[in-house]
């Protein structure tokens, strides 16, 4: 276990050495919880989770030894769930422009300001496909608003008070959002 001073929680050792070799703090943020034992929104089993600011960890033993026994949940996907009606989320047709990603599973496109940062820090392996285009939403962390855009593991903020830094696109606290939501952490 590594013990995090910060939120006061430990991580055990198969899921800090994913955080650790997958970006960290920036794609991760802190741990949330303690690890425990949930059932999957996605096939209904039962995993050892743990919630970070920006994601929930599940180990999936089936996938022992492989790249696959540590995976991030579908947090987009459970955020998201009962907006599909919205425009932002409906399917869209593929576009003229080939500059544009479209991406026949979702039926929805990958442009800027979010295309670099999604190809160059792990594409649908870390952050799933997108379920979104991008659109304007008020941010639950500091009640800005942002232009943002859903995947299935993630939500993806550009922060033009940071044009040309690093910090530029952010990573959604859907970790976060998720736990306030069921009362365990408190509001905003």
């Amino acid at each position: 276990m590594v013990y995090f001073e910060v939120t006061g929680h430990n991580v055990p050792r198969i899921f800090y050495t994913f955080w650790e070799a997958n970006g960290g703090l920036e794609r991760f943020g802190y741990p949330l919880t303690e690890p425990f034992v949930e059932v999957s929104a996605t096939d209904g089993q039962q995993y050892l989770v743990q919630y970070f600011e920006r994601a929930r960890f599940e180990h999936h033993p089936e996938n022992a030894g492989t790249p696959f026994e540590v995976l991030l949940g579908l947090l987009g996907v459970e955020r998201t769930r009962g907006r599909e009606s919205e425009p932002p989320f409906r399917p869209v047709e593929r576009p003229n422009d080939p500059s544009i990603d479209y991406f026949l599973e979702t039926r929805h496109t990958l442009g800027p300001p979010f295309q670099e940062y999604w190809w160059s820090r792990g594409g649908a392996a870390v952050f799933g496909y997108p379920i979104s285009e991008p659109f304007e939403e008020i941010s639950k962390t500091d009640g800005k608003r942002y232009l943002v855009q859903y995947f299935e593991r993630n939500r993806m903020e550009y922060h033009p008070e940071l044009a040309g830094t690093e910090f530029e696109i952010l990573l959604g606290h859907l970790g976060r959002e998720t736990l306030i939501d069921r009362g365990w952490l408190p509001g905003a």
